[in-house]
């Protein structure tokens, strides 16, 4: 549609334009082959993180089981053998949490190192560049870090508050993991789109 408009003899014409979503094609990585070098190898880091992030939400819950039935048992101030066991439960759950934080980790040196070593401005995937994936490592390894030094104080303090207010507090802290933030959630689906994984 065009529209023409005379004032102070300026003629201007407005266009309706149509946009349409780009369609991108596939990186030469996915096109029917095996991927080979140091796509390969991000590819398997980032199905890394991936199967350690399924772990810990598996422990997490399991998590909040035993806190759950260790709110429920400290009725008194009396410390009984179930308690103990329950705690002792809840801390091999901490354990297995730091394991895991061990192996994101791991996995985060293993980018940064690959990231040293490809010095190329080629896109490995599709958008992002080499270095992305070492800063996304880093900041999942940090930011699990973090919430697992704060499960292992949650453990450490649960058997010794006797105030409802305190044990309620616990358990909503372990439930909904404040230190891990919606953006996370975020950064772990792009690097996984990224990588082909989704």
């Amino acid at each position: 549609m065009n529209v023409e408009q005379n004032t102070c003899n300026l003629t201007t014409t407005t266009k309706r334009e149509t946009f349409l979503p780009i369609k991108l094609s596939p990186h030469k990585s996915f096109q029917g082959k095996n991927l080979t070098g140091t796509a390969c190898f991000v590819y398997n880091l980032a199905a890394d993180i991936y199967a350690n992030i399924q772990q810990w939400n598996s422990f997490h819950i399991q998590g909040v089981t035993y806190l759950r039935k260790i709110i429920q048992l400290k009725r008194d101030k009396d410390y009984s053998v179930v308690l103990q066991n329950l705690c002792d439960e809840l801390e091999n759950i901490c354990n297995n949490l730091d394991s895991i934080v061990t192996n994101l980790d791991q996995i985060k040196h293993q980018l940064i190192a690959i990231t040293a070593l490809q010095k190329t401005t080629n896109k490995l995937f599709t958008t992002w560049p080499m270095s992305k994936f070492g800063e996304i490592a880093e900041t999942i390894y940090k930011t699990y870090h973090k919430e697992a030094e704060l499960k292992r104080n949650l453990l450490e303090n649960i058997a010794h508050n006797h105030t409802e207010s305190w044990k309620m507090f616990y358990l909503a802290a372990w439930v909904h993991q404040p230190l891990l933030p919606e953006n996370l959630t975020i950064l772990l689906n792009s690097l996984f789109i990224e990588t082909g994984h989704k």
